[in-house]
């Protein structure tokens, strides 16, 4: 039986952004939902080239996403230091930079020192929340004037890949990956549209995995923000998500993303862990003059 009380609306005694999370140190019960979560995300976002390195499962997709092109490390490895080794070699032949996501049950336990001491630099962090899903079918409130009702579909159309290649670098620049490992999800997906004065404005989209509706690409166009689209967006995913028996609500959102942020802990979510990436150094490598030029390794957002 799920426990609300973990998965629960936000407590208003926390600090003026309640959604960040612990980097380690998670109860036996955080601990034990960060893993089920983590895999949730893998089948939820899967990778287009796996490489299973004893515990670790090495990821490549073309440069689509840092989830797609890094290190899932939920499992022990013999030896640490060569295995951060031949992740280098695999990343090497994918043409990609190195790249570890660590999160507080990753393994071993010493991993986050190993990579630190094997100069791998840590980028922006992102917080994992959950809550039930009522909070989320709830989402939509008054919408603004202009504001359109939601659009639902099996796949992303024209209009909902143009709104959401303005916001996310995944569908910008990386699109073509982005859109193979999409065409890999063997979950079910929907993709929601909510337009302001008739024109497409903001998408998200949800996938369904048992209990859980996992939440992604929200996206919403900077002159059409204020006007209650995301949660329109949002309140689309989560009725969705409910007809086909889903219960709780996941996602993932970036330190940087305030503005999701409040909105996210206006709708009960709670902070489960944070996570953040570990990048290899970039390596020099002689230039055809024998100077020094930097690595091909393509850096991944």
């Amino acid at each position: 039986m799920t426990d609300d009380r973990r998965i629960g609306d936000g407590d208003p005694s926390q600090p003026s952004d309640p959604l960040v999370a612990p980097r380690a140190s998670l109860s036996t019960a955080d601990a034990e939902l960060a893993r089920e979560l983590e895999a949730a995300a893998h089948r939820a976002w899967p990778p287009l080239r796996v490489h299973d390195h004893h515990g670790w499962t090495l990821r490549a997709s073309a440069g689509a996403s840092r989830r797609g092109n890094s290190v899932w490390a939920h499992g022990d490895v013999p030896d640490v230091p060569a295995a951060i080794a031949a992740v280098a070699d695999f990343y090497a032949t994918e043409g990609l930079r190195p790249t570890f996501q660590l999160t507080p049950v990753s393994l071993p336990a010493g991993l986050g020192a190993a990579l630190a001491t094997a100069g791998y630099d840590d980028s922006g962090p992102t917080d994992v929340c959950v809550t039930p899903l009522r909070g989320v079918t709830a989402a939509a409130g008054p919408a603004g004037p202009a504001t359109t009702g939601a659009a639902t579909a099996p796949v992303p159309d024209e209009g909902w890949l143009r709104v959401a290649a303005q916001v996310l670098a995944t569908f910008g620049a990386q699109r073509a990956g982005t859109l193979a490992v999409l065409d890999a999800v063997r979950l079910p997906a929907v993709y929601v549209t909510v337009a302001v004065d008739g024109v497409p404005a903001a998408v998200g989209r949800g996938v369904v995995d048992g209990r859980w509706l996992g939440i992604y690409s929200m996206a919403t166009l900077p002159a059409a923000r204020g006007q209650g689209a995301a949660r329109r967006v949002l309140a689309a995913l989560g009725q969705w998500a409910a007809a086909r028996g889903a219960t709780h609500a996941y996602l993932q959102v970036e330190e940087v993303s305030t503005v999701a942020r409040r909105l996210y802990a206006e709708l009960g979510f709670r902070p489960v862990y944070r996570y953040s990436y570990r990048r290899a150094p970039v390596v020099p490598v002689p230039g055809p003059s024998g100077r020094s030029a930097r690595s091909t390794v393509e850096d991944t957002p």
